[in-house]
């Protein structure tokens, strides 16, 4: 039996077919529509490049992270929806609306996947904004924006909000889009801003360095100084905007959550002298397994992008090479915009990598015999990024020892707990004095001590801080350790009774002290 359709049907396809093609037909007329595509899919030949590069670093220095578990300091908050109240507090008040959309529970992998996606994003927006096509050019890119200090660092230390961070980047990246490339672009690039802020208060300073970055990489192409001082006024300006968004939306939650403000004001050094030589120094000094050798590559990849701007500066003009001076002179105070976080470090925010990116931008489009020189830095790049990719793996092999010589003590430590008489699991009020690392099992490992330099791996075990203590029993060992409040922990710490404790393993280490159990482990 043949079906026919309907001239009603028909003509309600007809009307579908029409309405969808007006709807398509707005959007290309819209000029943010076309900004935004156009800074991710205008040369899917560079999009291919930028993922598969972006992969291959993420896979080889943070695969062995996503795979086992690394999860110490604060990220034994396994399901993040505890620390909401803490998040809000701590400047990331977007975070809990991001967690509810992600699930509150910390998996390793599906972390690491969205963490891939997030930076992938990144980089493609990146180098779109700066016009790299090359693939030497995007290796470089890539590499700096996924195999440094500040991914290792989150990774390492943070590994519950991973995801939620590098979120923020892509963010900031499409707030500089929508600055530098669309008309009327400085109220929704703000807006953009806010959202990055609102998950990592350091995407401002990231936001500043790259559209710096950004104005410098137009103002050689186009030679136009007055256009780069027009745009300048422009990214300042949402800037302002970007930050009143963020403190305004930050006050908002703040009194709808009945919390106080805990953020403090965070910068790196000390004076204007320390705050510019900072990023200076994570530059010409990256955490890498070949120390000596990355700072020598280092120095030759900055001095090859010196080269190149002075083999230009003439063809360039006075104006545009004075500014372009100015500007890089600029870029390090930049990366130490203040950051308003109760838990940043500064020292390794996503800001700092971006000066690689600068250096790339330079020797991308001044260097006199671009071929040779993009490959020599290639090459040096390439050496500076195998070290930091052996750096990380031996950091987050660290980090599982960590995890399970903690599992280990913390499992005799609550055996000695239940062994003692009059001990009624999840009622008996606990209170345990000291963390393992600051007990007498606390080691170095051998071989291990150069990765002290990165903050998040200086530790022997997971638990460095009373509250670690609380939710690594909770969550991960799941056991009902009914603990007592900080108030009477620290009263209880201040009496002559806890004071004569003997630390563990001695045998009168856990004790009664009215109705608390007591244990001391340092």
């Amino acid at each position: 039996m043949k079906l026919t359709q309907s001239p009603s049907m028909d003509k309600a396809g007809r009307a579908r077919s029409h309405f969808r093609t007006a709807l398509q037909n707005q959007a290309a007329q819209c000029p943010l529509h076309n900004a935004l595509r156009n800074s991710l899919f205008g040369d899917k030949a560079a999009l291919r490049n930028t993922a598969a590069f972006t992969l291959l670093f993420m896979f080889a220095a943070h695969a062995f992270c996503f795979f086992n578990l690394t999860f110490s300091s604060g990220s034994v908050m396994l399901s993040v929806s505890s620390g909401r109240s803490a998040q809000i507090a701590g400047g990331h008040f977007l975070q809990p609306l991001y967690f509810r959309l992600r699930g509150s529970i910390s998996s390793p992998l599906f972390v690491g996947l969205l963490s891939t996606l997030f930076l992938t994003l990144t980089n493609a927006v990146i180098a779109r904004l700066l016009g790299l096509r090359r693939p030497l050019a995007l290796f470089a890119l890539c590499g700096a924006m996924t195999v440094n200090a500040a991914v290792t660092s989150v990774c390492a230390g943070a590994l519950n909000t991973a995801d939620a961070v590098f979120l923020a980047m892509p963010l900031a990246a499409l707030a500089a889009v929508c600055c530098l490339r669309v008309r009327l672009g400085v109220l929704p690039g703000a807006a953009l801003l806010a959202a990055a802020l609102g998950l990592e208060p350091t995407a401002a300073s990231f936001f500043a360095v790259l559209t710096l970055i950004a104005l410098l990489s137009d103002l050689i192409a186009a030679r136009d100084s007055r256009a780069f001082l027009r745009s300048l006024v422009s990214l300042l300006l949402a800037l302002a905007l970007g930050l009143a968004f963020y403190a305004l939306g930050d006050v908002l939650m703040l009194r709808r959550s009945g919390l106080d403000q805990q953020a403090v004001l965070q910068t790196a050094g000390s004076g204007l002298s320390g705050l510019w030589l900072a990023p200076i120094r994570a530059l010409l000094a990256p955490l890498t397994a070949y120390a000596s050798l990355s700072v020598a590559l280092r120095a030759l990849i900055v001095l090859l992008a010196v080269l190149a701007f002075a083999a230009s500066a003439r063809a360039l003009g006075a104006a545009c090479a004075a500014l372009l001076t100015l500007g890089a002179l600029v870029l390090p105070l930049a990366c130490n915009l203040p950051i308003f976080s109760a838990d940043a470090v500064p020292q390794i925010t996503m800001a700092y990598c971006l000066l690689d990116v600068f250096c790339i931008v330079l020797i991308a489009r001044l260097a006199p015999d671009k071929a040779r020189m993009q490959r020599l830095a290639a090459g040096a790049f390439g050496v500076i990024f195998l070290g930091s990719v052996v750096f990380s793996n031996q950091v987050y092999l660290k980090k599982n020892l960590e995890f399970e010589s903690t599992l280990s003590l913390m499992s005799r430590v609550i055996q000695r707990i239940e062994e003692t008489e009059g001990y009624v699991p999840g009622y008996t009020p606990v209170a345990i004095l000291g963390t393992p690392e600051d007990s007498v099992f606390s080691v170095e490992r051998k071989g291990f001590e150069h990765l002290s330099a990165l903050d998040a791996a200086s530790g022997s075990y997971a638990i460095s801080t009373d509250e670690d203590m609380i939710w690594y029993c909770w969550e991960v060992l799941g056991y009902p350790l009914n603990f007592v409040s900080t108030f009477e922990l620290e009263q209880i710490e201040q009496s002559d009774a806890a004071r004569a404790l003997p630390a563990f393993p001695d045998e009168d280490c856990c004790t009664f002290i009215g109705e608390t159990l007591v244990i001391r482990l340092s």
